[in-house]
């Protein structure tokens, strides 16, 4: 098996987050880096890659722009290089498509040059002053690590031991044919994700449920939070604040501020809301729905035929009982380091529930061996609701290549925002030290 030339930093994962690296990368010539993908080619959350699937964040919140605007694999150079950029202007649309971005990060990961595509990472080690990356047919040798493999899906206990067609994570729903025309179907889940596939089932030709119940934990479906000040905890000043900030305020802003990432987007709402009247009312069709706020999917079990769901209500004796053919988890993702890392993972730093500990600069927090291992997308905890969200990316991976390089190679800091988020924030100069008010100078902040 052959071994690779030492690299300063080997990146494994080549999702947006790894991608944005290895495109501001560029920048710095004398930085040997190699990105490993597992897939043949660049793809994007292929098994929800569905017809209508918007962006959920401004299309200028790509790769490279919010940190270093010149740089080549922009969003607009991909427009411009395209010959496509006034018609996307005309367009006037207000989302981006999935497919669109996709095709993007495809036309970035082939510029940039250190993406190795149908290398699927099997186990890293480390070894004297290294660490040693093992994929199926060869060894890559590394200084440093960073990982963005993201996380993998969150399937319930309950449902395990039935995964297979009829019973499968909404990450993979486009991944193999499906039998949902004519069928009865359950979808658990109310995020944008959950959403997305009910509206492809009212909407795709030949798709169609006989029945459709969509059970949903949360008190309805409620939408995105994209209004302007609850963008601000989207910005560098933000994640900083947050940082800093005690476990407890971070449970707070989680929970507080998790319908601005976890929401569905109101037109996709309007459009499913409008598709059901539709089928309601306007259309000569057996279709029957039941949508289900506060219930959760407590139990699943063999039926004759499909499966019989038992889905636990918002007060005790609320259950429900729903007999389906097709059951879709729309249930989120975990949060749990990847299997190729277990030679390592005694040594690397986590708290008492498993998450790592990160520092401000998404470097974990150990000084064992020589080499540093960076996070992408693993520090929701300690860098809050940002941290998986496309928002940051590229100014994440700015803060990862200046730890890297230990030099300030792109600015990562000042920015403005409407909040004031602390002494050391981004937005209005420093607030002065508290010192005790008089009637003269009254309590007013400068």
């Amino acid at each position: 098996m052959p071994t690779h030339p030492l690299y300063d930093a080997v990146a494994i994962g080549c999702g947006p987050s790894n991608l944005s690296l290895a495109a501001l990368a560029t920048e710095l010539p004398g930085l040997r880096l190699a990105v490993l993908e597992q897939d043949p080619a660049m793809r994007w959350h292929p098994g929800l890659m569905l017809p209508d699937a918007r962006l959920q964040v401004s299309p200028w919140k790509d790769l490279v722009s919010l940190v270093s605007p010149t740089n080549p694999h922009s969003f607009l150079n991909f427009l411009v290089s395209g010959g496509r950029v006034h018609r996307f202007l005309v367009s006037s649309r207000e989302a981006v498509s999935r497919k669109e971005f996709e095709q993007y990060y495809a036309w970035a990961a082939e510029r940039v040059g250190t993406v190795h595509f149908g290398q699927a990472v099997r186990s890293v080690e480390r070894v004297a002053e290294e660490f040693r990356v093992h994929t199926d047919d060869s060894t890559w040798r590394a200084r440093n690590l960073v990982l963005g493999t993201g996380r993998p899906p969150r399937v319930p206990v309950q449902a395990r031991p039935f995964l297979g067609p009829d019973v499968f994570h909404a990450h993979d729903y486009l991944k193999a044919p499906r039998r949902t025309q004519g069928a009865r179907v359950l979808v658990a889940g109310g995020g944008q994700s959950a959403a997305e596939v009910v509206h492809h089932l009212l909407t795709a030709p030949g798709a169609l449920p006989a029945g459709l119940v969509w059970a949903t934990g949360r008190t309805g479906l409620p939408p995105l939070d994209d209004s302007p000040f609850s963008n601000d905890w989207y910005t560098p000043g933000a994640v900083r604040h947050f940082h800093r900030a005690g476990p407890k305020h971070r449970a707070r802003l989680l929970e507080a501020l998790t319908y601005t990432s976890d929401g569905i987007s109101e037109e996709l709402l309007a459009g499913i809301y409008r598709r059901l009247y539709e089928l309601d009312y306007l259309e000569d069709t057996a279709f029957h729905h039941a949508v289900l706020p506060g219930h959760r999917l407590d139990q699943l079990g063999r039926a004759a035929p499909g499966y019989e769901a038992v889905l636990g209500g918002p007060e005790p004796g609320g259950e429900r009982l729903a007999a389906v053919d097709t059951v879709i988890l729309a249930t989120g993702y975990a949060e749990e380091p990847p299997a190729f890392l277990a030679p390592l993972l005694d040594e690397l730093p986590r708290h008492d529930d498993g998450t790592f500990r990160v520092r401000a600069d998404f470097r974990l927090d150990t000084d064992t061996g020589p080499g540093g291992v960076w996070v992408q997308n693993a520090a929701r905890h300690s860098h809050g609701l940002a941290d998986p969200n496309l928002s940051l990316s590229a100014w994440r991976s700015a803060v990862i290549l200046n730890s890297l390089g230990g030099r300030e190679v792109f600015r990562t800091d000042g920015f403005d925002t409407t909040f004031t988020f602390g002494p050391d924030g981004s937005t209005p100069p420093a607030l002065r030290e508290p010192t005790p008010p008089t009637l003269a100078e009254g309590t007013f902040l400068p």
